[in-house]
């Protein structure tokens, strides 16, 4: 009985929504050496590290589709000027929203200054309307976002900033 609550339980969570980061626009001058959203491990994530005799993975990806919402998220890089190597481990059961609120909602991350971030970019609001950012709230999060109403999930109370390039 435990084993199809527990299926149940990780199929409540599974939802249309996408991952994506773009090296190239938000963090020049960053060799992405690993990532991993969700356990994928366990088939339920999406993966990806660097290859031997390989220096870096791509400078972008998108992943889009019906997937678990992810536990955490792992990231690997390099700084290119310096060649330090960098990781963080982002918990993210607790800043998710509920899976009917993830629908078609993007996990993007980027790196600024060597230090993770991570947004949650909502392409449409509760009434199915393109989720536009108020005139009153300052623009966060990746450039060519800056008309959606996007929101930090990591750092914690990190204010709002437009970081990366135009997209």
């Amino acid at each position: 009985m435990t084993t199809s609550l527990t299926a149940c339980a990780k199929e409540d969570r599974v939802v249309f929504h996408s991952f994506q980061y773009d090296l190239t626009t938000d963090s020049p001058g960053v060799d992405l050496l690993a990532f991993e959203y969700g356990d994928a491990k366990n088939e339920v994530g999406v993966r990806n590290e660097v290859k031997p005799g390989e220096t870096t993975l791509g400078t972008r990806s998108s992943t889009a589709g019906k997937m678990p919402l992810a536990d955490f998220l792992y990231v690997k890089w390099r700084d290119q000027a310096t060649q330090k190597v960098y990781e963080d481990r982002v918990d993210l059961k607790s800043r998710l929203p509920s899976p009917k609120d993830m629908h078609a909602t993007k996990v993007y991350f980027l790196i600024d200054e060597n230090k993770l971030y991570v947004y949650l970019i909502p392409q449409q609001n509760a009434e199915g309307t393109l989720n536009r950012r108020p005139a009153n709230k300052q623009p966060n999060g990746p450039g060519g976002y800056d008309y959606l109403d996007v929101k930090t999930l990591y750092p914690d109370n990190d204010p709002p900033k437009v970081r990366g390039g135009v997209k």
